[in-house]
């Protein structure tokens, strides 16, 4: 077996904050019927190419063109092809009338989306303030037109987003905290910790033990972490137990760590999240057999919510173990179905050197 350094980052992990729900099946798709609808369950399934062919054949059957355009804009970003895709959402525009519906902003996030892939963030920014011309209470568009800022360099204009967002959203902790990742990421550490700090201070009595404990875990100040989330501890909470494995994890303890996930999947075998995060925190301690067995369990749930995330992590899981030739198959599987994944497209060119 090839020795290798161990770089963490290569591990994917699933933020607890997930703050953008994916919009699929999304507005009006109630009304598809037919191939269009069959599509539609394709995407719900990833497979991007039988949806398209399946919207081939609601377009000769004389099916509802905009339901069709915009499920081909969907396949097309799932396939990494962004400009085609803002092709079909415009076409789906087309066929709207003077009556502004949910699908229509359903499609301009869509389109916002597919900017952002293509580091448009000047027609990013623009497709959201379109949005907010006519829902200016959107706090989603608040929140990635300030992202967006973020990326352009203009750091005053992202500020004053986020400001809005948290106005219309004040008590939502989880917006809270991404924005202040985003601005941590971004350059902007101590004013991304000042956001999670002020907020602690403004509204600590309000608080639960379970987001005193995140609020820390994302300061970094993991002992007390640990002892809101000991308190809030409920074996039966998934997001509870999570941030305390998480939790052992930066302490350095992946021992305690480890049986906190065992034990909550003994009582909740079905937890494909908290399979991910045992298989994380087997890497960290160097089993690497243990962590593809965690993935691989996870995967064959079906229908995780995670399946790219446990995907890749049985492909990097795989190489530690020094199955090269497994890992091969798994990342040419992965790829036909992520093909956008920048990170995964370096590691096959490491795989293919072994």
């Amino acid at each position: 077996m090839i020795k290798r350094t161990i770089n963490h980052n290569r591990i994917m992990t699933v933020l607890a904050i997930g703050l953008i729900a994916a919009l699929l099946p999304g507005c009006g798709v109630a009304k598809a019927k037919g191939d269009t609808l069959a599509a539609y369950e394709q995407l719900e399934a990833l497979e991007y190419e039988g949806a398209l062919a399946a919207l081939d054949m609601a377009e000769e059957s004389g099916e509802n063109k905009a339901l069709i355009a915009r499920a081909r804009g969907i396949a097309c970003m799932g396939l990494a092809e962004y400009e085609e895709a803002l092709s079909y959402f415009n076409e789906c525009l087309s066929y709207s009338d003077w009556r502004i519906d949910e699908m229509d902003f359903d499609v301009n996030y869509y389109m916002a989306d597919a900017y952002e892939k293509l580091s448009d963030y000047v027609s990013a920014a623009q497709t959201y303030t379109a949005i907010l011309d006519l829902k200016e209470r959107e706090v989603l568009a608040h929140y990635r037109r300030g992202v967006d800022y973020l990326y352009m360099n203009d750091h005053d204009a992202a500020i004053v987003d986020f400001g809005r967002a948290l106005e219309i959203a004040p008590d939502d902790y989880d917006l809270r905290i991404e924005i202040a990742g985003r601005l941590s990421e971004n350059g902007y550490e101590d004013e991304g910790q000042r956001y999670l700090e002020d907020f602690l201070a403004e509204k600590e009595k309000k608080l639960s033990d379970y987001d005193k404990g995140r609020i820390y875990f994302y300061l970094e100040d993991y002992e007390s972490a640990k002892s809101y989330f000991e308190e809030a501890r409920d074996e039966d909470d998934q997001n509870t137990i999570l941030f305390l494995g998480k939790t052992y994890e930066m302490l350095g303890d992946y021992n305690y760590a480890t049986s906190t996930y065992q034990n909550y999947l003994t009582k909740h075998p079905e937890a494909a999240i908290i399979y991910n995060q045992l298989g994380m925190a087997r890497i960290q301690s160097g089993d690497y057999a243990g962590a593809k067995e965690a993935f691989s369990t996870a995967k064959s749930l079906g229908n995780t919510g995670i399946d790219q995330t446990l995907a890749f992590n049985e492909i990097v899981a795989s190489e530690y173990t020094g199955d090269f030739q497994t890992a091969r198959n798994l990342m040419d599987a992965y790829l036909k179905k992520y093909p956008d994944d920048e990170e995964a497209q370096r590691e096959n060119i490491f795989l293919s050197t072994r």
